[in-house]
């Protein structure tokens, strides 16, 4: 069994690396407000299919929550995918409160959550 290794890549980027292979990655930015990088969004969150479900997205963002100090504030809005197989689940088991939800408006059924999680 591999064992995952979490990297920041570059200023808004960690990726989730097992046996040299990036398997991984979640993607953010500080917005441009006046907070001073003290908001954060996660703006995107994958795993390659076959290592989804083995616990690394929550690793890349548990890796946020403890190593980004500076920060108070994270929020994120759920992908299509994560709506439509449930995986978004995870933000509520990491502490995220889901705060709105906005129905797409040309499909039916489907539609997106904010979640958001104060650090500090």
């Amino acid at each position: 069994m591999l064992r995952t290794q979490i990297k920041i890549l570059n200023k808004n980027k960690i990726v989730a690396m097992e046996g040299g292979r990036r398997v991984g990655y979640l993607k953010f930015v500080y917005p441009g407000d006046s907070s001073g990088k003290r908001n954060l969004v996660i703006d995107y969150v994958y795993v390659k299919p076959q290592y989804r479900r083995k616990g690394i997205a929550n690793k890349l963002i548990k890796f946020i929550l403890k190593h980004f100090k500076n920060v108070v504030w994270i929020s994120l809005w759920t992908s299509e995918e994560a709506e439509k197989d449930g995986s978004y689940g995870l933000y509520k088991k990491l502490g995220f409160k889901e705060l709105a939800y906005q129905a797409d408006y040309y499909k039916r059924g489907v539609g997106t959550h904010l979640f958001v999680k104060k650090l500090s």
